[in-house]
């Protein structure tokens, strides 16, 4: 059978050609590999290569024109929006396969980030003074480069300030903003029995059940925060789960996963809003929260009036 990933030579002879290419263009500043391929060591084959450019003219660096332009072409691309920033990230598609993201910022706003970045490195209280759109951003850039950054690339040194590693303590968070969480999981969970009462699955399944997973691994972060800081990095996305979570919680996420079907959707809606009431009155418990009891049992005698066999009599 072939082999099917790339190496780790293969992966660095292409950053070789990129950095060259880099170098050459007046309107690229510096480039940073970010991920586990910027650790030492024997990187996964199945990693990606992670890269953020840093230049004055986006726009033309974006394009696939210029992307063809290193040897060899991609055998096709397309483009998506960061997390961090909402910056236009291209993803290649090469033989092997190897896939590259490059992510493009501009000299403003890598100075501006390496700044604030600087700032906290010298004075952590920094942060309460900065708008709490900009503290959301700078956090998953700090996490991202917390993870392992390297930089390939530094004309003018604004790379080196970007990627400087800056130690975040876990976020606690306060009364308010567990509250709000545990509201907006109620007010989905009661969105989407909605659209399951209309059979609208796509809209239940594709659009609100996304939203309603990422309140319940919110406070699953909350949960491992608060119970077992010890077990550290609790990643993003969704990573790595199974490593750091509670085992309770985990053996119960496959019940809370929905096949496309309306009596599966139910059962998994149940089955979320079960896990989450007991992942987030545990966090509670740790941090010294109030969790609304009362709320909750309102929306489950709403869902439980609304499910098929309770409605028909």
């Amino acid at each position: 059978m072939a082999d099917i990933s790339f190496s780790s030579e293969q992966a660095g002879a292409y950053l070789d050609r990129f950095v060259a290419r880099c170098r050459a263009e007046r309107s690229v500043r510096g480039v940073i590999l970010l991920g586990s391929a910027a650790h030492d060591g024997v990187v996964d084959p199945l990693s990606d290569l992670d890269l953020m450019v840093i230049a004055n003219q986006r726009r033309r660096i974006s394009s696939p024109e210029w992307l063809d332009s290193i040897d060899p072409p991609p055998l096709f691309s397309w483009t998506y929006q960061s997390p961090v920033g909402s910056q236009t990230v291209r993803q290649a598609i090469y033989d092997g396969p190897l896939v590259v993201d490059i992510a493009l910022v501009s000299s403003a706003q890598a100075f501006l980030l390496g700044m604030a970045v600087t700032g906290l490195s010298q004075l952590f209280t920094l942060r309460r003074h900065l708008p709490i759109s900009l503290t959301l951003q700078l956090d998953a850039w700090l996490a991202i480069t917390g993870r392992g950054t390297k930089v390939l690339l530094d004309k003018h040194g604004l790379a080196k300030r970007m990627a400087a590693s800056v130690a975040v303590a876990p976020e606690i968070p306060t009364q308010d903003v567990y509250l709000n969480t545990v509201h907006t999981l109620l007010g989905l969970i009661l969105w989407e029995s909605k659209q399951l009462v209309r059979q609208e699955l796509w809209m239940a399944l594709g659009t609100i059940d996304q939203q309603v997973k990422q309140c319940l691994l919110t406070m699953m972060k909350w949960h491992t925060i608060a119970t077992s800081p010890r077990l550290g990095d609790t990643w993003y996305g969704g990573r790595r789960v199974q490593e750091w979570a509670d085992p309770r919680w985990v053996v119960a996420l496959p019940q809370t996963w929905p096949s496309y079907d309306v009596q599966g959707a139910w059962d998994a809606l149940l089955a979320t809003l079960e896990l989450f009431s007991n992942v987030a009155k545990e966090t509670a418990q740790s941090l010294g929260h109030r969790y609304p009891v009362d709320e909750e049992l309102r929306v489950r005698s709403w869902i439980n009036a609304r499910r098929p066999s309770a409605s028909t009599g």
